[in-house]
């Protein structure tokens, strides 16, 4: 275990969050089925007041959670100097693979679920009579199981990494020629994959901010358009094709570019030689997320009450998207401008 000021906030962090988040859990899980089977105003005026705690402490937590994913890559950079062989973040994950793997894997997702949560919750208290509470107990206590999951891995990731492990870095594997990363794309697009990639990066990208400038002027001319849902489900998949492609790009083409590596695709070198890319590849993810925020709204929260501020909600969701991928775009040219 390597103890300094990054792992021990991560500690703290987990173990409350895991206290915390299990309570919360538990008596949310409770609260949905009696608010299900509430048939009296008064009844639910009672299970409201008996929640209110509970999703407070559940919002505190959540937005912690949300701050916890970023640190969790300040802390694994933080051990760079006590893991033998490790130059980068990919190193330290080499010390425990499978579980720094899946830890990668979680946190995007508990990212997603807890800013939709938030986005329902917020909606929720915009209202006379908090028609999404049922759903959102029951989305809290989903919720609390993820991040749970997530606290755990966390925990045992950095109880198992000790000081003075011996591993190889990133050279290792994204420098190869059969790294999948080229080979599945070589194999479909052929030898001029790169170039093929860049614009058809580009190109997608535009495209989807078109796509949700679009759908936002249209939002606002009826409550409840028919094209609505459908149209946000497929945005949403769009966006994820392209979260995709930007990933695949960023390792193929754009990082050794902006590194002046040629023959060098490691993202984590990437985040530690031009740091203000990992604000650039943030504001992505974040826009990628707030396409998904709008569907997930949309999905799970109709209702008389919400009819006339969901437009306002998804609007404002779009708007964020298309500032965060335009800012994004933006930093990425610059910085293959200047390279």
């Amino acid at each position: 275990m390597i103890l300094n000021v990054f792992s021990i906030t991560e500690f703290f962090i987990g173990f409350l969050s895991l206290i915390l988040m299990a309570w919360a859990g538990i008596l949310s899980f409770i609260l949905a089925g009696r608010w299900r089977r509430s048939s009296k105003g008064e009844e639910k005026t009672h299970l409201e007041g008996k929640s209110h705690l509970i999703l407070l402490i559940a919002v505190v937590v959540l937005v912690i959670r949300l701050l916890n994913w970023p640190w969790f890559y300040a802390t694994l950079q933080s051990f760079i100097p006590e893991i033998n062989g490790a130059m980068c973040i990919f190193g330290v994950t080499q010390a425990n693979p499978t579980l720094t793997g899946i830890s990668e894997i979680i946190k995007p997702i508990s990212f997603f679920l807890i800013g939709a949560w938030l986005l329902i919750h917020a909606l929720d208290r915009s209202t006379q009579t908090s028609p999404l509470m049922g759903r959102k107990l029951l989305f809290l206590s989903i919720i609390a199981l993820v991040v749970i999951a997530e606290n755990l891995l966390d925990i045992v990731l950095f109880l198992r990494t000790s000081p003075g492990m011996l591993i190889s870095c990133c050279t290792t594997v994204t420098d190869i020629l059969e790294r999948p990363t080229r080979l599945v794309p070589k194999s479909i697009l052929g030898p001029g994959y790169a170039s093929m990639l860049h614009y058809g990066f580009y190109a997608s990208t535009l495209l989807l901010l078109l796509l949700l400038v679009l759908c936002m002027r249209g939002m606002g001319r009826s409550s409840q358009p028919r094209w609505r849902r459908p149209v946000l489900g497929f945005l949403f998949f769009y966006a994820i094709l392209s979260a995709s492609l930007f990933l695949l790009t960023q390792i193929e083409v754009f990082a050794p570019k902006i590194m002046g590596l040629p023959f060098h695709h490691c993202l984590y070198c990437l985040w530690q030689y031009v740091p203000d890319s990992i604000l650039m590849m943030f504001l992505y993810a974040f826009g990628i997320f707030a396409v998904g925020w709008a569907f997930l709204l949309d999905l799970t929260s109709r209702t008389d009450e919400t009819l006339g501020l969901l437009p306002r909600y998804l609007g404002r969701l779009y708007a964020l998207a298309v500032f965060c991928l335009a800012a994004s775009l933006v930093m990425l040219t610059v910085h293959l401008i200047i390279s």
